[in-house]
């Protein structure tokens, strides 16, 4: 999955693993790679291990950063590193026998390698009527909103993703409250926003 952050990519991964009836393994490329030399490849290992042990959906978020190229000339200890990570995850694509998903905001330097064993979803920015989709998912009928508040109008706001939307009204919820509003304003929203 790539796209910008906050477009639904992790929501996902979530989803699709309850739709396929299987727990998620989420890790993050922090949590995989390690300062002592060779400890990268074994967790990278051990992910997949307790992927397939489980049943699990794989969801490596952050991605990038193992699925870039692999380094030649390779001078440095970190590089090495890195190049083993790489390595090993391509050992571990080839031998699992599940559903690996990897998130990512850039998806240019991509080692060749990766590319033809995997497809890529793309995620970007809503539009118009998805903004407006989620606005309306994120304001349902229990809020108790002012008149004045227009989802037509909220969706015409561009440059904000679901994840700014979700944010918003939360953030519009909290600012009423703690004004002692019974309702939210649009501008609570706007503000928010």
């Amino acid at each position: 999955f790539y796209g910008p952050a906050g477009t639904g990519k992790t929501l996902a991964a979530h989803a699709l693993a309850i739709y396929i009836g299987r727990p998620i393994l989420a890790a993050a490329y922090a949590q995989v790679e390690s300062k002592f030399l060779g400890d990268g490849p074994k967790n990278i290992e051990a992910l997949f291990y307790a992927a397939e042990r489980d049943g699990a959906v794989l969801f490596i978020d952050e991605a990038d950063s193992l699925l870039s190229k692999r380094l030649t000339n390779v001078t440095q200890g970190s590089e090495l590193a890195v190049n083993s990570m790489r390595s090993q995850l391509l050992v571990s694509l080839e031998q699992f026998r599940g559903v690996v998903i990897f998130s990512t905001n850039l998806i240019e330097n991509y080692d060749r390698a990766f590319e033809t064993r995997m497809r890529h979803v793309h995620f970007p920015m809503p539009d118009r009527a998805a903004r407006r989709q989620i606005w309306r998912r994120h304001l349902p009928r229990e809020l108790p909103l002012s008149k004045d508040v227009d989802v037509q109008e909220l969706s015409n706001i561009e440059d904000i993703c679901g994840r700014d939307i979700k944010n918003a009204v939360i953030d519009a919820a909290l600012r009423a409250a703690h004004s002692g509003k019974d309702v939210i304003e649009r501008e609570d929203l706007l503000k928010a926003v």
